[in-house]
């Protein structure tokens, strides 16, 4: 029984750190991937200049930490161009020149608009929401991604991103009346949280306003976020 109980709690107290792992392997591959091709020009470029011994030190794994290494400085030089008034002029005139390639355009501004979408801005206070899926016995975890209008009867309509778990970067769009929508009283940190555990990390309560009340709009704090 006592070995039972140790491996268990071994093995709980492992899996987050497992899981952390995980990702972070996951993303300094990326990094690497992406980097690698200058740190092997680096590599094939420096290397013989250099004695015997220190050429050892030139293996798979020191490129590999070089290629992330490089990729995070080249995102440091991009980030810090950008937010600069002549990193802005060209990075206005490169889009201007990607909405003139066809195909390439529609993949650059939808990827823009689903980035755009979830980066924090004070006007978003609440767009965490609840919606009938897969059926109307069920709720789903949602995310307020975009509001519009329907032409015909001109009632709002909401565009919903919901997440599958435990990859939430898939997952479905559905598009609902935005009454269907219950704004619920958690962050957009806690929902993804939620998400990716399978439900295991959640709030102790969830407080929305029922549907057969009156829903504040889309965007607009709900009386539980408001308190």
């Amino acid at each position: 029984m006592h070995v039972q109980q140790n491996l268990l709690a071994g093995l709980l107290t492992i899996l987050p750190l497992a899981a952390v792992w995980f990702v972070l392997k996951i993303v300094v591959d990326v990094l690497a991937d992406i980097g690698r091709p200058v740190a092997d020009w680096l590599a094939g470029t420096v290397k013989p200049m250099l004695p015997i011994p220190i050429q050892d030190l030139f293996n798979e794994t020191t490129l590999y930490v070089v290629a992330a290494l490089l990729t995070l400085v080249l995102l440091y030089a991009v980030g810090m161009i950008a937010t600069r008034v002549v990193g802005q002029r060209l990075l206005d005139g490169f889009e201007a020149l990607i909405q003139r390639v066809p195909f390439v355009h529609m993949i650059y501004n939808s990827t823009k608009k689903v980035v755009s979408a979830f980066k924090p801005q004070a006007e978003r206070v609440q767009r965490v929401v609840l919606i009938d899926f897969p059926n109307s016995e069920m709720r789903a975890i949602g995310f307020v991604m975009n509001t519009f209008k329907e032409e015909s009867t001109g009632r709002d309509l909401v565009a919903v991103f919901v997440p599958t778990t435990p990859n939430p970067t898939s997952g479905y769009l559905e598009i609902l009346p935005a009454e269907k929508a219950i704004l619920i009283d958690m962050t957009f940190d806690q929902a993804m949280a939620m998400v990716i555990s399978g439900g295991a990390i959640g709030p102790e309560k969830l407080t929305y306003v029922h549907r057969d009340g009156v829903p504040p709009a889309i965007g607009e704090p709900s009386p539980a976020a408001a308190r």
